[in-house]
């Protein structure tokens, strides 16, 4: 065991009263997440049993058959429902898992440890047991109560989501306009002439093709060059012409349109292949299959767009073939959206032996290395290149160095770093990295964190910039830190010189020890061709509600670019370093169990500031935000430069896709939610323990729980480390503030509903089911912060008056809270993302919001009984 997960009774876990019994509690929380037989094995029943306990409490005794994908994509939810009700030997036996499983799930799946509170509370096993007759009154009560909830509505199961990538086939019950003057019309047969021996361009040309026929019903042709006779006239006809140009970027593309020709000119095929998805675009976006006749020049402004993907499993997707991280379907729509990168989270010795480390710690890495060569194949078909997160060397017990003490280095809780500064270790590093590129050539780049992600160098967890290490003691942070990204680029660039390698200036801040002249320090000593990455909207001030503060990590709400990030470009410029922003464009840990938070104004804000900044890559994701999304759509608009420099309005957007007349009541809603959210009160604690991640779903207590939240795992009534730097009415006042502005937006979004053109009914579903769901989110965190505030009045009213005034507030709160929890599975139910995120899998379930609603009945039946004895004081 890595962790000792064993804990002594006096941190207990927490209650369930409005449950009869801890075992219903179980039976609920797990149903249609884990077989039938294994809830009976862990309870020590049969499953007439457990069915006959599930049916008492309303639950369908047939269960979803979603059992396995949960136990293989949302083991978190299941892991996190679960804390608090089992102790660890009958978790294990839930999962099926060994102990050293759970140990490497807790340490390596994004800092799960640290999410679940770094503690496995205290409870009893829990067993299967008749219910005697008060337990059987109350369960009758909850089953009538749920009755008129029955998951047989439900539309969508979870993760159908991951079959449902692939847009909608051709628009019914369209009504095309005739063409105008000048415009060439793409929904008749065209004969496409191709050269031979691009594999890019010919799986380009089929997805042009099927989609136009799939949209317009328009039956083009491709016939390879040679096959075409020297005087043989075909109309109409487009060309493909890939002229190799030094000057040219290999997306950069022309597009000439005639009358009757269409020409599509690039230096090489990914060219060709952008130039197809735009002229796709312009016939399947708008309300007419045409184009104008004319030229199109596009050259390529931000060459690197990278991003991950929205269903992920973090853990170690490689080694599960059949959990694939990148489907086709998804492949193919990251593309469309301007993506040309994805990436991975890799640790280097699973995917390659490294010299003096045990063996054992490389198992399987073969099939690694393989699934990572499968995996860049195939997306090379879509012109995306496969990039790896790299936090290297990773640290190791203090036990490892018995044999290796000069390879030890800063030493710290048992663990302690590979010290980067010694020479051998340096070696396994480089040659690792080398080694991995010339395992997979086809691997497009790395991008690193050098500062406090995980213990890698002796400076990476180094607390004000000081480190225990005897060797990097008398070094600077910024001179490990350059050595450490430069041992990196070396290996890579010795198998691979293209390879992009992205140095992340993510956690070089003041908190590690790092000032201007530090980060400027660094920069100059990477090696050339590297490319300097900074989070944009990094240390932004903020003043909210009369609190000042910074963006630290990154924002939505708070638009980039920051003048740090500014000044570090411009030290990488200065030095001939390309340069890249870490942008979020879907979500951000401001709410991120919804796919995007349609704030449009705010992103192409964002975007036009970011042209202006120098940079040419674009990171588009942290494990959020890799949802092939309307905002990526509009964004996109944004990668190239044209002839004539004007980008499409988002209200014209907005017309394209959803109708004259519903487009611009959109792209008002849009704006309506933008104003809203800068009034989201900014900070690192609201971001990551404040309950907006998980809204409705988060339980709430009549007693002060006495637990601290946890990093986007579990909000509990932690009011003091929601708040941040915002005293309590201030906070409250913003997230109020919010809410408001947000249901606003939504009242002109639904208004667009009547006025949306045929065809576009799905989509506009997809962006009011994200929209409507943010704002539950954030309508329920200004609902829980009142909660606990009447909570505190009215535990230390001395009058009755005050108590019987906060009782009331308490009741009026439960009773809205229920109301969200229901208005959120409504949503639920139909729409699989909802709730989703990749690195904590589901934040919530159908059952957990049933659960909130059982919650809220028990707080307000509770309250109503004190309320009674109030009045008779």
């Amino acid at each position: 065991m890595i962790l000792d997960l064993r804990t002594e009774p006096d941190k207990k876990a927490l209650a369930t009263p409005h449950f009869p019994t801890r075992m219903q509690a179980v039976i609920w929380r797990n149903w249609g997440l884990v077989p039938v037989e294994r809830l009976a094995l862990v309870l020590g029943a049969s499953e007439e049993q457990i069915r006959e306990a599930a049916s008492n409490l309303g639950l369908e005794v047939s269960q979803t058959g979603n059992e396995a994908i949960w136990l293989e994509r949302g083991y978190i939810t299941i892991i996190r429902a679960n804390w608090h009700l089992l102790p660890v030997e009958q978790l294990l036996e839930l999962l099926g898992w060994t102990e050293d499983r759970l140990a490497f799930t807790l340490k390596e799946d994004d800092f799960l440890w640290i999410k679940l509170g770094s503690l496995k509370p205290w409870t009893e096993s829990v067993k299967y047991r008749v219910l005697n007759e008060a337990e059987q009154e109350r369960t009758r009560l909850i089953r009538e109560s749920t009755a008129a909830l029955s998951d047989e509505r439900q539309a969508e199961k979870p993760f159908d989501f991951l079959n449902q990538y692939r847009k909608p086939a051709m628009r019914e019950n369209v009504r095309v306009r005739e063409p105008g003057h000048g415009e060439i019309r793409l929904d008749i047969s065209w004969t496409i002439e191709a050269p031979s021996g691009h594999p890019v361009l010919d799986s380009a040309l089929e997805r042009f093709v099927t989609k136009l026929e799939r949209t317009w019903g328009a039956k083009w042709t491709v016939r390879k060059a040679s096959a075409f006779s020297p005087n043989e006239e075909i109309n109409p006809v487009m060309r493909i012409e890939i002229v190799p140009d030094s000057s040219q970027l290999t997306e950069d593309h022309l597009i000439v349109a005639g009358t009757d020709t269409l020409t599509i000119r690039a230096a090489a095929e990914t060219g060709i292949m952008r130039g197809l998805q735009w002229l796709a675009g312009q016939a399947c976006e708008g309300h007419a299959p045409y184009l104008m006749a004319g030229e199109y020049r596009r050259t390529t402004k931000f060459d690197m767009r990278i991003i991950y993907s929205y269903g992920a499993v973090y853990g170690d997707p490689l080694l599960t073939p059949e959990l694939d991280p990148f489907p086709e379907a998804l492949l193919e729509r990251l593309s469309d959206a301007g993506v040309n990168g994805i990436w991975l989270q890799s640790v280097l010795y699973n995917l390659v032996p490294l010299a003096g480390l045990p063996e054992e710690l490389s198992l399987n890495w073969e099939q690694r290395i393989a699934g990572l060569r499968f995996l860049a194949d195939r997306a090379a078909k879509y012109g995306i290149g496969v990039y790896l997160y790299c936090n290297e060397p990773r640290s190791m017990p203090v036990s490892f160095f018995a044999d290796k003490p000069d390879w030890q280095g800063h030493t710290e809780d048992g663990y302690a770093t590979l010290c980067t500064s010694h020479t051998e270790v340096q070696q396994l590093l480089s040659d690792g990295i080398a080694r991995l590129f010339r395992e997979v050539p086809g691997l497009a780049g790395l991008f690193t964190i050098t500062m406090s992600e995980n213990w890698t160098h002796c400076y990476s967890r180094a607390v004000g910039g000081q480190t225990n290490c005897p060797r990097c003691s008398r070094r600077t942070p910024g001179e490990v830190v350059a050595e450490v990204n430069g041992l990196i680029a070396e290996g890579a660039f010795r198998e691979k010189p293209e390879a992009r390698i992205v140095c992340w200036t993510w956690g070089w801040s003041h908190s590690w020890g790092w000032d201007d002249q530090e980060i400027r320090s660094a920069i100059e000593g990477l090696p050339d061709n590297v490319i300097v990455m900074s989070t944009s909207e990094e240390a932004i001030p903020t003043n909210m509600a009369g609190s000042s503060g910074q963006v630290i990590d990154y924002s939505m709400s708070v638009v980039g670019p920051g003048e740090k990030s500014q000044r570090t470009w411009e030290v990488a410029q200065a030095r001939g370093l390309r340069t890249a922003a870490k942008v979020q464009f879907n979500n951000t840990w401001e709410c991120s169990a919804v796919p995007f938070l349609p704030v449009f104004q705010l992103i192409e804000e964002h975007l036009i500031r970011l042209s202006d900044s120098g940079v040419s890559g674009l990171m588009l994701s942290w494990t959020l935000g890799g949802y092939p999304s309307l905002n990526l759509e509009l964004a996109s608009e944004y990668y190239w430069d044209t002839d004539s420099g004007e980008k499409t309005g988002i209200g014209e957007r907005m017309q394209a896709k959803f109708g004259s007349e519903a487009g611009q009541a959109i792209a008002d809603a849009s704006a309506a939610f933008g104003s809203a959210f800068r009034e989201f009160p900014f900070d690192l604690s609201v971001l990551y323990f404040a309950p907006q991640n998980f809204g409705p779903a988060n339980l709430l207590h009549l007693e002060p729980t006495g637990f601290e939240a946890t990093m986007i795992g579990y909000p509990y009534d932690d009011l003091e480390r929601w708040r941040g730097i915002y005293s309590d009415a201030a906070f409250a006042g913003q997230f109020k503030k919010l809410a408001v502005g947000w249901k606003k937006g939504l009242r002109l979004l639904e208004a667009a509903r009547k006025r949306l053109s045929a065809g576009a009914h799905r989509e506009f579903d997809e962006l009011t089911n994200s929209a409507s769901a943010a704002y539950l989110h954030f309508y329920s965190t200004y609902l829980q912060i009142e909660f606990v505030r009447a909570r505190q009045k009215y535990l230390k009213a001395r009058s009755s008056s005050v108590r019987s005034k906060a009782c009331r507030k308490l009741i009026d709160i439960a009773n809205k809270e229920a109301s969200n929890a229901l208005q959120l599975y409504e949503l639920v139910i139909r729409d699989s993302r909802i709730g989703f995120e990749a690195s904590n899998h589901y934040y919530y379930t159908v059952q957990d919001l049933r659960e909130k609603a059982l919650n809220c009945r028990y707080i307000v039946e509770e309250l109503q009984q004190a309320e009674q004895q109030i009045d008779t004081m």
